[in-house]
């Protein structure tokens, strides 16, 4: 059996509703204050949030670049963590800002696509 055959977990099992994503249904079965984001914590004690990172890659997985981005800074981010590098914060830095700026970027691009008029008047 691969991944293929394997139905998509998007469906709540209480109340029957179907979501677009699996993150979208762990986010419905959450309380409206509780927050569900899984992380890794590295040899260097620092966190590596991989609920946030499969998020990144689900969201943009139809953006090559993105998910090359996000998976050679985690890569990169771990090695540091491993070996004892100094410029380890640094690199969290750095992916933080740019995960963040590309998120900003998307929620902009969003609302502005929401407010565009509907018909040629303007209105």
């Amino acid at each position: 059996m691969n991944l293929e055959d394997q139905p998509p977990h998007n469906t709540c099992k209480e109340c029957g509703q179907v979501f677009e994503s699996s993150f979208e249904l762990v986010d419905h079965l959450l309380e409206d204050d509780e927050e569900f984001d899984p992380y890794l914590v590295l040899p260097s004690g620092y966190r590596l949030m991989l609920g946030s990172m499969l998020r990144f890659i689900y969201n943009n997985a139809n953006s090559p670049e993105q998910v090359k981005l996000i998976t050679q800074s985690t890569y990169v981010t771990l090695f540091a963590s491993e070996n004892g590098y100094e410029p380890i914060e640094e690199l969290i830095e750095e992916m933080v800002v740019k995960s963040a700026l590309k998120d900003f970027d998307d929620s902009l691009k969003t609302l502005l696509e929401e407010e565009k008029p509907t018909n040629e008047s303007g209105e």
